[in-house]
């Protein structure tokens, strides 16, 4: 499991030093805090954070808006805007860059949590900040190469490569990690789906594993060093087919 990790960009050192208490409040983890747009290119190039927050007004140098342009065209991080302008004017010149979100000063915890999930969630859907929640965005979601999942309040992010292998139950799946195991509501051809891992396959009604870990087949099994786990007759072609590859 790892914090989402994220960059702030305010050059009020008061509000920046409050937004960094409130994310690591919230199990979040704070990679850098610039005050200025060029410090702040460097740092996502170097640090690639799941997330910016990004003042507009940044005193001298290019503002918010135009770091936004700068991180749109070499990156793919998403990125939240946290301003006290919510007029239409700048509501219009941020729109064209699809934020993931907007905070609006003076913000609290909550509206933190609340925007931090969201935009995480839009961006992962590829949804309009100013689109209302879905249900569908309030579930699990990937992004690159994580899945971010909600546990006991707080948002968690679990490399799709540590995934050994999920176990479905009705509408239950529960992950393994070789450290910790995760229990979301889905159903397993919905996880499949949103991993979309090219080393993750289906190999029974109820599992899904990652065929890099399978240490040996059997005759109706697959075995993850100690661990057993059954294959279905419709799905054994597809394992054998993939073994052979690697």
């Amino acid at each position: 499991m790892k914090a989402v990790s994220i960059l702030i960009v305010e050059d009020d050192p008061i509000i920046a030093e409050d937004l960094h208490a409130h994310l690591e409040e919230l199990g979040h983890e704070v990679c850098a805090v610039c005050d200025n747009a060029l410090d702040a290119m460097a740092e996502v190039a170097a640090r690639k954070p799941d997330l910016l927050l990004l003042d507009i007004n940044l005193g001298d140098g290019p503002d918010g808006v135009q770091l936004a342009e700068k991180v749109r065209a070499k990156h793919t991080t998403p990125f939240i805007f946290v301003t006290s302008h919510s007029d239409k004017a700048t509501l219009e010149r941020v729109k064209p860059l699809q934020p993931a979100g907007f905070i609006i000063k003076p913000f609290d915890e909550n509206d933190l949590r609340t925007q931090i999930e969201l935009a995480l969630a839009r961006f992962a859907n590829n949804v309009d900040a100013t689109a209302a929640p879905t249900e569908h965005q309030r579930n699990e979601f990937v992004i690159a190469d994580s899945i971010f999942i909600r546990e006991k309040g707080k948002l968690v992010k679990v490399a799709i490569d540590d995934i050994l292998y999920a176990e479905a139950d009705d509408n239950y799946v529960t992950l393994f990690t070789p450290s910790k195991k995760y229990v979301i509501t889905s159903t397993l051809g919905a996880v499949e789906e949103k991993l979309k891992s090219p080393h993750h396959l289906r190999i029974h009604r109820s599992y899904l594993v990652d065929t890099r870990r399978i240490t040996a087949v059997e005759e109706g099994y697959v075995r993850l060093g100690a661990l057993s786990l059954p294959v279905g007759k419709t799905h054994k072609e597809a394992l054998m087919a993939r073994i052979r590859t690697l």
